[in-house]
């Protein structure tokens, strides 16, 4: 018999996963309010654990900035929540931001369009030659 086979579907099947903190989910709500949306780009809340708020962030260095903040952090949070949370920073994975939606670059003037067709005339691949011209007319709008 297969390990697969030994897996019993009845304790699987209709199994749920925790449910979500809901002290956790009213941090994570504000905490770009709480702690700026700089450091929330670094630090973001993981877990609760023990009573105390567990911040995953995205360095060494971030972890050892948050940590001497804690008391100021604490008494933000303190305001939001109506109680006071113990504090944690650990090195952990923070999701990137989401890139915001850039403005569409002006047209190319013909010009640097033609400067750039001259420089790469030379690549013999066509695909490596269009890109190639992609990136300098880039380099070349400045």
């Amino acid at each position: 018999m297969s390990d697969l086979e030994r897996i019993r579907p009845e304790s699987v099947v209709g199994r749920r996963g925790p449910a979500p903190d809901p002290e956790l989910a009213a941090v994570r709500e504000r905490w770009p309010a709480i702690v700026g949306e700089a450091v929330a780009r670094h630090a973001v809340p993981a877990r609760m654990s023990a009573g105390a708020l567990v911040v995953a962030c995205s360095s060494s260095a971030w972890s050892s900035e948050l940590t001497m903040l804690a008391p100021a952090i604490g008494e933000r949070l303190r305001a939001e929540l109506g109680r006071p949370l113990d504090l944690r920073f650990e090195v952990g994975e923070v999701p990137a931001p989401e890139a915001p939606g850039r403005d569409p670059l002006p047209p190319l003037d013909p010009d640097v369009l033609q400067h750039a067709q001259r420089l790469a005339a030379g690549v013999p691949s066509p695909e490596l030659r269009a890109s190639l011209e992609r990136a300098i007319s880039r380099t070349l709008r400045g």
